[in-house]
């Protein structure tokens, strides 16, 4: 019997790390990218944004997703997965005042989200 309650235990505490490691890194990395979606931002302000660096800003996008989506709701991710669609027509058609807006969105999201990774009493209340 003292067995099971250890192994239990055990399992318990292997569970909460993970949670806890999941939390922190994909926060981390949800960070990283709103940062990078900031300096994104600043050059299509100023119209220097080209077709090249917008599709690296994606792509890390696409990177990050992958991890999003194992553990996190869909329908967040996929709302960002939209937004970076719609941007990317608006970055082939030079549209930098569509093109921004699209980025504030995802700026947006992108502190957003990771807040509803963190366990709170509001979330669960």
């Amino acid at each position: 019997m003292t067995k099971n309650i250890w192994a239990g235990l055990i399992a318990l505490v292997l569970v909460i790390a993970c949670g806890v490691l999941e939390v922190v890194l994909l926060s981390r990395q949800y960070e990283k990218l709103s940062q990078y979606c900031g300096e994104v931002m600043v050059k299509c302000e100023s119209e220097t944004l080209t077709l090249e660096e917008y599709n690296d800003f994606r792509e890390s996008w696409v990177k990050l997703r992958e991890t999003s989506e194992i553990f996190l709701p869909h329908i967040d991710v996929y709302e960002i997965n939209l937004r970076f669609a719609e941007g990317q027509a608006y970055a082939e058609q030079s549209d930098f005042d569509n093109l921004y807006a699209q980025l504030a969105v995802i700026d947006e999201l992108l502190e957003y989200v990771p807040h509803l990774m963190k366990p709170s009493f509001k979330h669960i209340v």
